[in-house]
């Protein structure tokens, strides 16, 4: 056989493929159509493996029919198939001959059958098929990783026939490894390979609340507040693992280190995004379900190609800026204010200056007016005596907000959303209203109906008040002052009493 098809599947950038992520992203270079992705009534070509089949048997006319189950890693792991339908005349029937046998299918019809997508070869069919036990060096790298994909799932012990006594070695490679963007509404449970950037307490008694990544990016995972603590991860690649204390076999958890979860719990709610949960497993209580690896171990070795690419891409990004604002101060051109050349002392009651301080947010082409102007501390606003007209660049912490929760701080009559922060800097703390628009900028949402919008962009305000005071994210935030008069009456007249109202704002 000439496998001519397979040698000439399309484009290939020529690099060997090592994960998922790289198998799926060379499928969308070439003709093929992976697996997870098939629609009802469409005639793609596909790349698999077939995982089990059965001898051609003939049907009332004049065909045979031959089943066949086929995988490829776009499911999730070998044990998810679609079925192939093979209605053809004996001599003309696929020659499969052996589990793992490689199958490339050009113009297989897919349809519906009990809810699940199926293939569906005729005459218009075209194959190749390579065998389980030939060399494929010389083959597409699709067909390749295939292969080791393939061989890699037979040499792993499915955790459900595990006995209850059985510990997991680091080494071992899972067929149900899969990365944090394979996650999704369908996913119950995964082993997770990833990075500890943060730990802090959780709120269920006897755990540990950890900020992990594996520099993988999905659309599921909500922004996090706690993004500053690690800020060379940038998009969708933060997600929050919750660890139970009393798992076997517990290891240190430590910031920086690599760990891999065995059958986390999958979990993605519509207002805290994708999340996933570290247990005892039930059925088998003396499994270990965490523990540390090393940078050898090979499984980690995707891992550690995409954060070494998120590093750098993140440096670039930095000397970039660096080389614009030396740029500016060169030309003369005004640029941006640096926000943390403000006076940054701790506040001595509630609200102390971070550690070193994040830093401020990179110039960008469209930037809010108020940006350019000077910080202006809290107890010059409070005691200034302008009544109209003024605004002020404030640089702080949000140290309380009122109502007590996100839900009552939107309107059930309409779309806005009403809350009053008590902000902080070195100089002293002040109530800021905010509503309207102002309040829509600052959280980052349009004003709609949408209520879990809406809600899910509001949680970090109220999360980040179980944060210690030196993790609080700062915020830049346009204010308005002005004089109203108070609520108490002196010899008749009813005293000033400053007021502040969110103007304009983004959380950094």
């Amino acid at each position: 056989m000439s496998f001519d098809r397979i040698k000439n599947l399309g484009f290939s950038s020529g690099a060997a493929i090592e994960s998922t992520e790289d198998y799926r992203s060379q499928l969308e270079r070439t003709i093929l159509s992976p697996l997870s992705d098939l629609t009802v009534n469409a005639h793609p070509d596909v790349l698999f493996v077939v995982s089990s089949f059965e001898e051609a048997k003939p049907t009332n006319g004049t065909d045979f029919k031959k089943a066949m189950r086929c995988t490829d890693p776009t499911l999730g792991n070998a044990r998810e198939t679609v079925t192939w339908i093979s209605f053809l005349p004996a001599h003309k029937m696929p020659l499969v001959t052996s589990i793992g046998d490689i199958v490339y299918l050009e113009q297989v019809k897919v349809q519906e059958f009990g809810g699940r997508s199926q293939l569906l070869s005729n005459y218009k069919s075209r194959w190749d098929i390579v065998p389980a036990n030939r060399n494929v060096d010389d083959l597409h790298p699709l067909v390749q990783y295939l292969r080791e994909w393939w061989t890699r799932a037979q040499n792993f012990e499915s955790p459900v026939r595990a006995p209850a006594a059985v510990y997991v070695d680091s080494g071992v490679k899972s067929q149900y490894l899969k990365q944090i963007f394979e996650l999704g509404d369908s996913t119950r449970y995964a082993d997770l390979l990833v990075e500890i950037l943060h730990v802090r307490e959780s709120d269920r008694p006897n755990a540990r609340l950890c900020l992990v990544t594996d520099y993988s990016e999905n659309n599921q995972l909500h922004d996090v507040v706690d993004v500053h603590t690690y800020p060379r991860v940038t998009g969708k690649r933060l997600m929050w693992c919750t660890i139970d204390g009393d798992i076997p076999g517990m290891p240190d958890i430590v910031p920086n280190h690599f760990y891999r979860f065995r059958g986390a719990r999958i979990v993605i709610d519509q207002f805290a995004g994708l999340s996933a949960f570290v247990e005892r497993n039930t059925k088998y209580p003396n499994t270990k379900v965490m523990n540390e690896v090393n940078k050898d171990l090979p499984d980690l070795k995707p891992l550690l190609k995409r954060r070494t690419k998120c590093l750098e891409k993140n440096q670039k990004s930095t000397e970039r800026e660096n080389n614009d604002v030396d740029d500016d101060v060169n030309s003369g051109r005004p640029r941006l204010i640096d926000t943390t050349a403000a006076k940054a002392t701790p506040v001595q009651a509630r609200c102390p200056s971070p550690s070193p301080p994040p830093p401020p947010p990179p110039p960008v082409a469209v930037a809010p007016e108020f940006l350019k102007a000077e910080v202006t501390r809290i107890s010059d606003i409070v005691g200034d005596q302008q009544t109209l007209g003024m605004r002020y660049h404030v640089r702080a912490q949000v140290v309380d907000v009122h109502p007590e929760s996100a839900q009552d701080a939107i309107t059930p009559a309409g779309p806005d959303i009403r809350l009053v922060l008590e902000v902080a800097d070195d100089s002293g703390s002040c109530l800021v209203l905010c509503q309207g628009a102002a309040a829509a900028e600052l959280v980052g949402i349009r004003l709609t109906n949408n209520f879990g919008d809406k809600l899910t962009a509001l949680l970090p305000i109220w999360d980040s008040l179980d944060m210690e005071d030196e993790e609080r994210p700062w915020v830049d935030i346009c204010v308005a002052s002005f004089l109203v008069p108070g609520p108490n009456e002196t010899d008749g007249r009813r005293p000033l009493t400053r007021c502040l109202a969110l103007a304009g704002g983004s959380l950094k």
